[in-house]
């Protein structure tokens, strides 16, 4: 083993999983699995799709309210967190683990970043993949989440694949 190798520590730091709407449930079941064997909170985060940073500077400084942005009880995101966040409540009850929720604000990739080195994250953890032909528009014109996030900050990204279902063929 090569001497000047130093092991990144998974240990102290939340375990941040990425939620969407309709997202496989693997992706938080695997979370809350890691943070279970990791003793660890489950820290969820839903990056508002609408949202976008309202203060920035070059020096590249962020108001706290773009990144935790205030919900009206009437906004559709409002309704889409509770639900996100009682989702992530029942598997973090499920695997014995604390949860958190968030809901963050800007382009989803450099949002988790963000969140992710502001909480101390031990591993940062999103599905790789969503199915159909809209999220794979989605992709080609923002690109890839799981490839911004692994190029553009230090904490460590674990990509969990979606459930492909396959035809049977007789």
């Amino acid at each position: 083993m090569d001497s000047t190798y130093t092991p990144i520590p998974f240990e102290g730091g939340p375990v941040l999983v990425g939620l969407m709407p309709g997202q496989d449930g693997a992706v938080t079941a695997r979370a809350a699995e890691l943070a279970a064997s990791l003793g660890v909170v489950l820290l969820g985060a839903f990056v508002d799709p609408a949202s976008y940073l309202i203060e920035w500077d070059p020096a590249g400084d962020v108001e706290p309210l773009s990144l935790d942005p205030v919900l009206s009880d009437d906004d559709e995101t409002a309704g889409i967190a509770r639900e996100l966040s009682a989702q992530l409540d029942s598997v973090a009850l499920e695997y014995g683990v604390e949860s958190q929720f968030r809901v963050v604000a800007g382009e989803r990739a450099l949002a988790l970043g963000r969140l992710a080195e502001s909480v101390g994250a031990a591993i940062i953890v999103v599905g790789a993949r969503r199915p159909g032909l809209l999220a794979k528009a989605e992709e080609l014109v923002g690109g890839s989440v799981v490839r911004k996030l692994t190029s553009s900050q230090h904490t460590p990204v674990l990509a969990i694949p979606g459930v492909v279902h396959f035809p049977k063929h007789g």
